[in-house]
């Protein structure tokens, strides 16, 4: 296209910076922004939240909040992109300040929004946030958790040591618990050497994902 000198619209930008997204191509990513702010094009909507994307999964979460905080309109997307880059980059409690803003903008956060500031919680060891959180999926949003958000709450519970909380968890849940939650009980169990019980996880892992 380049070559051709045919410009490319926002679709054809949004496609190339989830190729970038997706292969870690920061560099590449970057090149696209600076054509962006050379021609002139809105970094906003569809092209905004995929530059957001961008730079948060390929480790940039600074250059990522600074498009986020120069987007007029910021939609639910804007929002989870940007959770998600701050709790990927060991940024937990500026993910949760992120999260913390919808409501004030309308904004109502969905499923995948969740399950990005569930991980924020987990990974910065935040026990009573995650549930709070999670509670109010149901309670205040009217969202039904998925076995994603299970799996965090029980990797969240793992990773603080509460390992038989997680089992309880896991005994109560409304739903047949699938390898994503198996998997993250059994990377407790290594983190904090439960040998035995992490050998029984496996067997229960390997009956549901041969």
């Amino acid at each position: 296209m380049q070559r051709i000198s045919l410009r490319p619209d926002g679709v054809t930008l949004v496609a190339v910076l989830n190729a970038c997204s997706n292969l870690g191509k920061l560099e590449l990513g970057k090149w696209v922004h600076a054509y962006i702010d050379k021609n002139q094009i809105k970094a906003d909507g569809f092209v905004g939240n995929a530059l957001v994307d961008m730079y948060a999964k390929c480790g940039s979460a600074e250059q990522a909040f600074g498009v986020f905080q120069g987007m007029e309109c910021k939609d639910v997307f804007s929002y989870t992109a940007m959770i998600m880059g701050f709790a990927m980059n060991g940024e937990a409690e500026r993910a949760l300040d992120i999260f913390a803003e919808m409501p004030m903008v309308g904004s109502k956060p969905d499923e995948v929004t969740f399950v990005d500031v569930l991980s924020a919680c987990s990974h910065a060891g935040m026990v009573e946030e995650g549930w709070r959180h999670f509670e109010d999926m149901s309670k205040v949003y009217n969202l039904e958790p998925q076995t994603e958000h299970y799996g965090c709450m029980v990797d969240l519970l793992g990773r603080a040591g509460l390992i038989s909380e997680a089992e309880v968890f896991i005994a109560n849940m409304p739903i047949e618990p699938d390898a994503f939650v198996w998997g993250a009980l059994l990377g407790a169990c290594s983190i904090h050497g439960k040998v035995e019980l992490g050998e029984a996880i496996m067997k229960k892992l390997v009956a549901v994902n041969p």
